[in-house]
């Protein structure tokens, strides 16, 4: 079966585009739902007897919702710097095969006297040296363009463990290890 160029450019673009929606509703989703958590924590802590007990009840569970937001803070930055190395790399290896066509379209000089050879040649030298140095700043924006991927990755699984952390430490609390948000009273 003969898969038409054209139909296939278009699906690509639509499962990238799908891909970039899902991302970010996951980012907007784990931004929200810590915010959420902390926004529903701190209500329930204000609406019990005692809520400094139930704040201190709740630290962890607030740091981890803090950690979660600006994790999910940073994903979104460090998406975006990916995205401008990404578009750095691209752009110095259009420059970089610009350059290398003009050099290819030169031809090389040879002479018996080197000095003449090398006059002969400036242009196309000059070419050359913009193609290696567009050719090392491709590589270098590749390089920041996977660092910041990692870094993105590793935020984003940062923000949504904090999330989870969030939400089980007081369920955990409560159901396995006998936690209670109200104070014991010996009563």
């Amino acid at each position: 079966m003969k898969i038409d160029t054209a139909d296939t450019l278009r699906i690509v673009q639509h499962q990238s585009s799908e891909s970039a929606t899902y991302l970010r509703q996951l980012h907007i989703w784990l931004g929200v739902g810590s915010a959420g958590g902390t926004v529903s924590m701190v209500s329930l802590a204000t609406s019990l007897p005692d809520p400094a007990y139930v704040f201190r009840f709740l630290q962890p569970s607030l740091w981890s919702f803090l950690v979660g937001i600006v994790a999910a803070g940073a994903s979104l930055f460090f998406l975006s710097l990916r995205a401008g190395a990404m578009g750095g790399h691209y752009a110095a290896a259009h420059n970089r095969d610009q350059f290398n066509d003009a050099i290819r379209a030169t031809p090389v000089m040879f002479s018996s006297p080197q000095s003449l050879a090398n006059d002969a040649n400036r242009d196309r030298n000059a070419l050359i040296k913009k193609s290696n140095e567009a050719h090392e700043c491709a590589e270098r924006e590749w390089v920041l363009r996977q660092r910041y991927s990692i870094a993105w990755r590793v935020s984003l699984v940062l923000s949504a463990l904090a999330f989870v952390f969030g939400f089980a430490w007081p369920l955990a609390q409560v159901s396995f290890f006998g936690g209670s948000l109200l104070p014991f009273s010996p009563e």
